[in-house]
């Protein structure tokens, strides 16, 4: 694995460059999936506006994976805490990073920085993203229902899973 760090995103101090950074790795590995319909600049203009409003509550962050001063990735969540939950809502890995062990190694640093009464994980997955299906299911989250538009499964689990999955299997 090369050099990586990770960092969270200075929320107060968002440049134009940030947004398009985040929605390219995005859309290149989402269209082939889910693709919309739109063009790539209306996609940009419906996300990068919901993005700047969903980054104005202070329970919602994003993390940026670098590799060797690269922007390779980034993860956005969302820490709810009247039900001790921790919503995991998107992760994107630019394909050339995507088996590397980014993930992992994410994971092991991003665990750590979390409050410690965390009792439960969610998040959403695309029906036609199997990948995603099956790497939250890895990580020991169960499908429990859909969203209100019926486009994503929607998963949960216990926190402790996903720390045993990320402190054991992602380890070895």
């Amino acid at each position: 694995m090369r050099a990586s760090e990770f960092i969270f995103l200075d929320k107060l101090n968002i440049d134009d460059k940030y947004p398009e950074d985040l929605f390219s790795i995005l859309h290149s590995n989402m269209s082939e999936i889910a693709p919309t319909g739109n063009s790539y600049e209306e996609d940009f203009a419906m996300w990068s506006d919901a993005i700047i409003h969903a980054l104005e509550k202070a329970q919602r962050q994003i993390a940026l994976m670098y590799v060797e001063n690269t922007l390779a990735g980034y993860f956005q969540y969302y820490i709810n805490s009247d039900t001790s939950s921790l919503m995991m809502e998107e992760i994107q890995i630019k394909k050339e990073y995507q088996g590397s062990g980014l993930f992992a190694e994410f994971y092991k640093w991003f665990l750590k920085q979390l409050p410690e009464n965390i009792m439960y994980v969610e998040a959403f997955a695309n029906k036609k993203n199997l990948k995603s299906q099956g790497i939250l299911t890895h990580m020991g989250l169960k499908c429990a229902g859909e969203n209100k538009n019926g486009n994503s499964f929607y998963y949960k689990g216990n926190y402790a899973d996903l720390s045993d999955f990320v402190n054991n299997k992602l380890s070895s």
